[in-house]
């Protein structure tokens, strides 16, 4: 599941380089520090998801051994895949932020009642306008409506194609 969820954050941050390049410059501080945050709010909201789905299918004891499993292997997953190239101080300095950032985003995110709006409702605050807003704002186009927009269609899709509920199931079977 954790390897699910840092490739399906990855792939959802790459929809979003070219949009980071166009804003900061291509081989600018600001787009590379910019892009990392990008694919690190998909993770954290990609973690939120399997920390939601992990209590409705599995129960609150189940649900937190399962995020005392995923935890560690997000950040080394992460920092193995996204910056094994780095030098080690700077890896450690990402596995320490790691459980701060991800603790702050999820309470942000525990804060959104519905995934998405119903029929005819506004999208406005569900967990997937959240991320949006997140997104936009993290690639430099705060409340941009084409990007919160741009970004629900692509963490949605990307989501689907997850089958994190499956994921769940198996997960729930092992521990």
């Amino acid at each position: 599941m954790a390897c699910a969820i840092v490739d399906t954050s990855y792939q959802c941050g790459q929809e979003f380089k070219e949009l980071i390049y166009e804003k900061f410059g291509k081989d600018s501080k600001e787009a590379m520090d910019s892009w990392v945050q990008v694919k690190y709010e998909f993770l954290f909201f990609f973690a939120h998801l399997a920390n939601r789905f992990a209590l409705s299918k599995l129960g609150n004891n189940k649900r937190i051994k399962l995020q005392d499993l995923l935890g560690p292997m997000l950040v080394n997953c992460t920092t193995e895949a996204w910056f094994g190239h780095w030098p080690e101080k700077y890896q450690e300095g990402i596995k320490n932020d790691f459980y701060n950032n991800i603790n702050l985003a999820e309470l942000e995110y525990s804060k959104c009642k519905k995934l998405l709006p119903e029929k005819d409702e506004s999208p406005k605050d569900t967990l997937f306008w959240e991320l949006g807003k997140n997104i936009a704002r993290l690639s430099g186009y705060e409340n941009n409506p084409v990007v919160i927009i741009q970004c629900i269609d692509v963490s949605v899709k990307k989501f689907t194609n997850m089958k994190l509920d499956k994921l769940i199931d198996s997960a729930g079977k092992e521990i």
